[in-house]
């Protein structure tokens, strides 16, 4: 936050061991929150861009067919996987499986590893929000912004999937705040901290080169005290850097035919790492996504932020004057590096229309904070009206903090729930006798029940499939067999776009065409995917729909799913909001009987 001169004196010494304490309590609870429901929708419905790391940690460990050649190795950096290779594999599925439940634990082991990684590289965003904030604020308000960091629902959402992105928000501020370290104090091993924190925000996601401004300007500023030690510490810091990219991004150096380097293509797109950036969408667009992405995600936090800005802005008047005055003073030129990550990083993303919103939660530790700055101002405000008022002002703060704590620990009681799925599956096993008829599914409903021989080998073309991680796993496991009954699933087929082409211009005809007396359909909102959704009609229209399952209670009709992200429905509804009210997680699910 900006420097005010002539609030009480910030933290510059060791913390205190109640704090020390406290924020261990913090940490602790930001665990709880994260690991709690993180299983959720396993093996039968993975989050969409997680399969990379999934995949990268089977290469890694030389498990199936992946490769090296394969696009998915190269699309993110290996921080992750690596990380994921370390966590056991007896933490998350038994040795031996024997029942279906123990083979449904081994079948969504690899993602389970790489959710738990990504979950425990998230937690140290808590302790650094912490001591960032102690360079700005007075005892205990960096408490305060270490557990809103802590029940963030919007990081706490991200944090239990596999992908990068929660675990690339702690190595970035780990970054800023090496960056504020090496301004503070100087020294090879500032250089070195910096070197590290900049190859492990680089190496967790091509995004953390974003910290290279705060990096380079910490630099700048210790180039009077350090003189000739600055230029050595640069080259030792890039030097470093250098050798995590080499390790954590090994396809680059790999010499297969697109490897995964930077190339700006003749169309004026530019390919990082098999991601595409086009140039011509830098229009301005992806700042409605950040703001839908903190509103929908974490209302209560962005909220507080702004009051905290706002604050800060009301003070202007009265620290402006002191910032031009003493432009070399610490929380002056710690709050400027700050802001060479912060703003350059906000600009970028919100000047690019494909922005998701994941890509905003290396901004919530400065939200937290923004929050937790307006939270002692006011405090300071009460506290002239007496202590009766700053004690209010006080109890405010915490309910805010355990309101966000609370808000997160019920995402984890929704996402331990028996989801959508499940639930579907649960009904077929009930309804439906083993081996007797087949039941068509819609591609990407990858039922958790136990296939049998005949139907996996109908399907065997699609064993490769990243998408159905347990059909792949019953496949991978022929000619054995899963003990106790099997039902024959029925893919329909819908996988090439002739396919869907033909599902959807002769809709009721293609329902007609299918085997078996039942189908099972995940609905998706009108005018999304024109083709699945035309295949539900022509079931509507002709059969009975005998069951259907959905995550919210009562049933809004609306038939968005509720697992990852919406970013891509036509509807949107706030996302934390809705958990709230959720029975469960998953998309919309009907069974029809079809004869």
């Amino acid at each position: 936050m900006p420097p005010d001169s002539s609030a009480s004196p910030t933290n510059t010494g060791r913390p205190s061991r109640g704090s020390l304490v406290l924020l261990a309590l913090i940490v602790a609870l930001g665990l709880a929150l994260r690991l709690h429901g993180i299983g959720f929708l396993l093996p039968q419905l993975g989050e969409p861009d997680g399969l990379v790391i999934d995949y990268q940690l089977r290469a890694l460990e030389g498990h199936g067919r992946e490769t090296a050649a394969d696009p998915l190795y190269a699309y993110y950096p290996h921080l992750v996987a690596r990380t994921a290779a370390l966590v056991p594999r007896s933490w998350v599925a038994p040795e031996t499986p024997h029942t279906l439940a123990d083979h449904l634990r081994v079948a969504s082991a690899p993602r389970m590893r790489a959710r738990i990684a990504v979950a425990l590289l998230s937690l140290l965003a808590i302790p650094l929000s912490w001591w960032l904030a102690r360079r700005f604020l007075a005892d205990p308000w960096p408490l305060m912004a270490a557990a809103l960091v802590a029940g963030s629902p919007f990081l706490v959402w991200f944090a239990q999937q596999a992908r990068p992105h929660a675990a690339a928000t702690s190595f970035a501020l780990l970054a800023v705040c090496a960056a504020v370290h090496l301004r503070g104090t100087g020294g090879w091993r500032a250089y070195a901290i910096a070197g590290l924190s900049a190859g492990l925000a680089v190496g967790v996601l091509q995004s953390g080169l974003a910290v290279l401004p705060a990096l380079a300007l910490a630099i700048l500023l210790r180039a009077r005290a350090d003189r000739w030690r600055a230029l050595a510490g640069a080259v030792l810091v890039l030097a470093i850097a250098a050798v995590f990219v080499f390790v954590l991004y090994p396809f680059v150096f790999a010499g297969e035919a697109d490897p995964g380097r930077v190339t700006l293509r003749p169309d004026g797109t530019l390919a990082v790492s098999r991601h595409l950036v086009f140039l011509d969408l830098f229009n301005g667009r992806g700042f409605e996504v950040v703001w839908r992405a903190f509103t929908e995600y974490d209302p209560l936090l962005t909220g507080l932020a702004l009051f905290g800005l706002a604050t800060a802005v009301l003070n202007a008047p009265r620290w402006a004057p002191r910032l031009r005055l003493r432009a070399g003073e610490r929380r002056t030129l710690d709050f400027v590096i700050v802001l060479a990550h912060a703003l350059p990083y906000l600009i970028a993303i919100g000047l690019y229309q494909r922005t998701y919103q994941r890509f905003a939660l290396p901004l919530v530790p400065y939200l937290a904070i923004a929050s937790a700055y307006g939270a002692w101002q006011l405090w300071r405000l009460a506290a002239r009206g007496g202590l009766g008022l700053s004690l209010a002002a006080g109890a405010l703060a915490f309910l805010a903090a355990a309101a966000e704590l609370a808000w997160s620990w019920q995402i984890g009681r929704v996402r331990a729930r028996t989801d959508t799925i499940q639930e579907a599956a649960n009904w077929i096993t009930q309804h439906v006798p083993p081996e007797t008829q087949a039941i068509s599914v819609m591609p990407g409903l990858d039922l958790p029940i136990a296939r049998s021989r005949a139907s996996i080998k109908k399907d065997w073309l699609h064993k490769d499939e990243q998408s159905v991680p347990w059909f792949r796993y019953q496949a991978d496991l022929m000619p054995a067999a899963i003990e106790g009954p099997t039902w024959h699933i029925d893919s329909m087929p819908l996988i090439t776009p002739e396919e869907r082409t033909k599902a959807h211009s002769e809709a009721y005809a293609f329902a007609r065409e299918l085997p078996g007396g039942y189908a099972a359909i995940i609905v998706w909102p009108e005018n999304f995917r024109p083709a699945l959704h035309a295949v539900r009609a022509g079931l509507r229209g002709q059969f009975e729909l005998v069951a259907r399952f959905v995550p919210d209670e009562p049933d809004p009709e609306t038939d968005i799913p509720l697992a990852h992200q919406d970013d891509e429905y036509p509807i949107r509804v706030p996302w934390a909001r809705r958990m709230l009210e959720a029975r469960c997680v998953g998309p919309v699910v009907e069974i029809y009987r079809l004869r």
